[in-house]
């Protein structure tokens, strides 16, 4: 399905959400004030019956016009069908209102029938509507609003009519009651549809021309909806939740027969049932709103589920009267939103362009047909049976367990990716760049660098399509991996069976499958990146499908890092924690090299590094706050004894003021830090620089030292060292940084690096502890001898026309003696 783009800003359904909310209010509110009028002058006995025949009569035209509608909504832009359809409303509240002033319940039930075919109408439209304006970004958000309002409509509707027929009728009498509410109605539908009319034209999908068999075609609808396994049990689960609705509508009114006396006071009582539902429907809507941005969560779906039977079960057990009935009446509809909510968005985002009228009229026919079997359901336990009403409540528990169980079977995997999705929504904050490069379907090899143990959740959360990966199948020794695994879908590869592997991944990426690889091999416990395997290319090539460069930034910081020097076992740096997931562009997979993409994920992360660096002025003010930090503590000590502490060090840089007793070597370097804090741009260098240090493995060991004759510009490091609270040992031949909060008697070691004028530190050659220690491990391997080292986090590379770095200006920095990179890359002299 191709996407189309959309440049409508959100605000533009304003005027749908408003309009389709007036006209679900209108239409329950005759829906709800038919049965206690009826009630009120022909006796109680006579409203379970009028209560039944009106929801079949708002049902009945979904199903005798549900392909008519659908044909239209294809056929015609969709923005005219909503705007005839908002203007219809009249005249079916017009003939409504004709039978209430004749007092004649026969015509006023032919214009609810008539309210009811413009609704069958205006369903279709209104839902296809929505991708056309705003696209499949932000399609699960619209979703969630629209059918939250939706159901504030309904029950707002059945809640005020029944309130005021109760507050008006001593005054006016039953049939005078109903025909001042619907005049009433008739003013809101006219104002809705005038509030409809500045809503941006979409374009007709040119579905075929009318036909006549389009008339009874919503069974091949039906059965074309029937055929695609997914489309199909969305369809279903919204039909369940819709039926289910009309059925528990019915028991309230008959309800609320039971438990009062007389024949006044029974609409306010149902009325405020539904307004606490209702209350229950917003409060899931949005949180589904809120969870659906950027996709369609189904996991949410399973959740809602398993919350139904519970509030069914509540409802029976407590008394009408009590407090615990209203929380139930609250948590079935919090239950119920969770529920249908994400399976209809799903339906219109699945659902194709020219098809989306179709099958959402089919959908509909669906629901309407389950609708009518439980209102006859219901008529059944109560007038064949005699159940009473909450004897039916338990009843639907029974079903409503059923249904939860087969729901969490089938979306067993999107309920645990729900429940990561909302753990992250609480822990971190994640940033989307670039998704617009991300196709909406086919197959795709997703490359990303890997940091941390939740980068396969970061990315899951971040794509709107459910992401595969390709995991070490040593991984799989674990139980817990093992299930993991196996409800992902996860390929995993054996150095053993690596051809396998390989054929297995193709098939799935040829057969439309996005699969994620993480190229390095293995979570960098160095905080770079580290060179991509080859195999990532013979995947893309020989599945014929695209290469799309992903990166993760600010991972490196998070509990599941190996950032402070180990996995998981320290407390997260910041709450809630920020990273950013960019997309790049997509590569042709037969005119790329693995370099090409290492240097394309490389580029993102630039970009992502750039992007999160505060503003020049809020850059000098945190350095400016560095000088007032600690200033009795020691920043320089000399191998003869003497110390200069960070306060004088400020005041140096601030103002220029003198240090008595040290080198004029060491006067130099300050003046050459003093000289970058005052250049234009420079405070945003430091910065910048002092981060990269900070993000790699080497700024959590005991210190490091260099020479000073090294390719290390001091300055660079000096500063990054006063920004970071180390000290600095000042030696003969050597310069050493000191982390002030290891033990003294922890040894440094010797690195090296390159720094430029332009970008600061470029890289550092050093060891992690693991290489220290004599293990070999290519993720922890950050040293090669007689090279720079590789390069920091931030940074990008070019070899055209000779090597250089790009660095948060987006300006090639040339640097004269580094040849290129290595194949384990490492910067190589020339």
């Amino acid at each position: 399905m191709k996407e189309i783009k959309k440049n409508h800003s959100f605000r533009v359904l304003i005027p749908l959400f408003v309009s389709q909310t007036i006209g679900a209010f209108n239409d329950n509110g005759m829906k709800a004030m038919l049965p206690i009028m009826a009630a009120f002058q022909f006796g109680k006995a006579s409203m379970d019956q009028t209560n039944q025949v009106v929801s079949i009569l708002l049902i009945l035209p979904f199903v005798v016009f549900a392909p008519w509608a659908g044909w239209v909504s294809d056929r015609f832009s969709k923005k005219d069908v909503v705007s005839l359809a908002l203007l219809s409303q009249i005249l079916g509240l017009g003939v409504l209102a004709g039978g209430l002033y004749l007092e004649n319940l026969t015509i006023g039930l032919c214009g609810f029938f008539l309210l009811a075919v413009q609704s069958a109408f205006f369903s279709p439209g209104k839902k296809g509507i929505l991708k056309e304006l705003v696209g499949s970004d932000r399609l699960g958000m619209a979703v969630g609003w629209m059918e939250m309002l939706t159901m504030v409509g309904i029950l707002g509707g059945a809640f005020v009519a029944a309130k005021y027929f109760d507050l008006l009728v001593p005054h006016y009498g039953g049939w005078g009651t109903g025909l001042v509410l619907c005049v009433v109605a008739i003013g809101l539908a006219l104002f809705s549809w005038i509030l409809f009319i500045p809503t941006p034209r979409t374009e007709a999908p040119r579905a075929g021309s009318f036909q006549p068999r389009v008339l009874w075609s919503h069974w091949d609808d039906l059965s074309s909806l029937w055929k695609n396994r997914k489309l199909r049990a969305a369809a279903l689960g919204d039909a369940w939740f819709w039926s289910v609705g009309s059925f528990f509508y019915l028991v309230l009114v008959k309800l609320s027969g039971e438990v009062i006396e007389g024949e006044v006071g029974m609409g306010t009582l149902y009325g405020y049932w539904f307004l606490l539902l209702g209350v229950g429907i917003m409060l899931g809507s949005l949180l589904v709103a809120y969870l659906n941005r950027g996709r369609v969560e189904l996991g949410l779906t399973p959740i809602g589920a398993f919350l139904l039977p519970l509030a069914f079960i509540l409802l029976y057990f407590v008394d009408p009267f009590d407090v615990l009935f209203e929380w139930g009446c609250l948590l079935l509809g919090f239950s119920g939103a969770l529920f249908f909510v994400p399976l209809n968005g799903f339906l219109q985002d699945q659902a194709g362009e020219s098809e989306r009228g179709r099958i959402l009229a089919a959908s509909n026919l669906l629901t309407q047909i389950s609708s009518i079997g439980l209102i006859l359901f219901h008529a059944f336990l109560s007038n064949s049976l005699g159940l009473s009403a909450k004897e039916e409540i338990l009843l639907m528990s029974i079903p409503a367990s059923i249904i939860a169980m087969v729901t969490m079977k089938i979306l067993l995997e999107d309920f645990f990716r729900a429940l990561f999705h909302m753990g992250l929504r609480i822990f971190y904050r994640i940033k989307i760049e670039g998704m617009e490069n991300f196709p909406t379907t086919g197959g795709v090899l997703l490359v990303s660098n890997h940091v941390s143990y939740a980068d396969p959740v970061f990315i899951g959360a971040a794509f709107s399509r459910k992401i595969r990966y390709l995991a070490y199948s040593g991984l799989a020794h674990s139980r817990v991996m093992r299930g993991v695994f196996a409800l992902t879908n996860t390929v995993t590869v054996s150095p053993d069976r690596s051809l396998e592997s390989i054929k297995r991944s193709v098939a799935k990426l040829k057969n439309g499958m996005p699969l994620c690889v993480f190229a390095e091999g293995g979570i960098s416990r160095m905080g770079t990146i580290f060179p991509f395997k080859r195999g990532v290319l013979l995947l893309a090539k020989q599945s014929g499908v695209p290469i799309l460069p992903v990166h993760l930034d600010g991972v490196w910081g998070s509990i599941f890092s190996m950032e402070r020097g180990q996995f998981f076992r320290k407390w997260p740096i910041s709450f809630p924690y920020r990273v950013s997931v960019r997309v790049g562009k997509l590569i042709d997979p037969n005119q790329a090299g693995s370099e090409i993409v290492r240097s394309s994920v490389m580029d993102l992360g630039r970009l992502s590094f750039t992007a999160r660096l505060p503003t020049p002025i809020k850059v000098k003010d945190c350095i400016q706050q560095s000088f007032r930090t600690s200033p009795q503590a020691i920043f320089f000590s000399f191998k003869h004894g003497h110390n200069v502490t960070r306060g004088e060090i400020a005041s140096f840089l601030r103002s220029g003021e003198s240090i008595n007793s040290i080198s004029s070597e060491c006067h130099s370097y300050l003046n050459a830090m003093r000289a970058i804090f005052q250049s234009e741009g420079g405070p945003r260098k430091i910065w910048a620089s002092f981060l990269r240090l900070r993000e790699i493995h080497l700024w959590d060991l005991a210190g490091f030292k260099f020479a000073i004759d090294s390719d290390l510009n001091p300055e660079w490091i000096f500063w990054s060292a006063f920004l970071g609270n180390r000290e600095i040992l000042w030696g003969s031949q050597f310069i050493e940084v000191h982390n002030p909060k290891m033990k003294k008697g922890n040894s440094v070691q010797l690195t090296n690096g390159i720094s430029t004028e332009r970008n600061g530190l470029v890289s550092i050659n050093f060891r992690s502890d693991a290489q220290l220690q004599g293990e070999v491990d290519e993720l922890e391997s950050g040293y090669k001898e007689k090279t720079f080292g590789r390069l920091l986090p931030g940074l990008s590379y070019q070899h055209d026309p000779h090597f250089g770095v790009i660095g948060i200006d987006g300006v090639l920095d040339p640097i004269s003696n580094i040849e290129g990179i290595d194949k384990d890359g490492f910067l190589y002299p020339k």
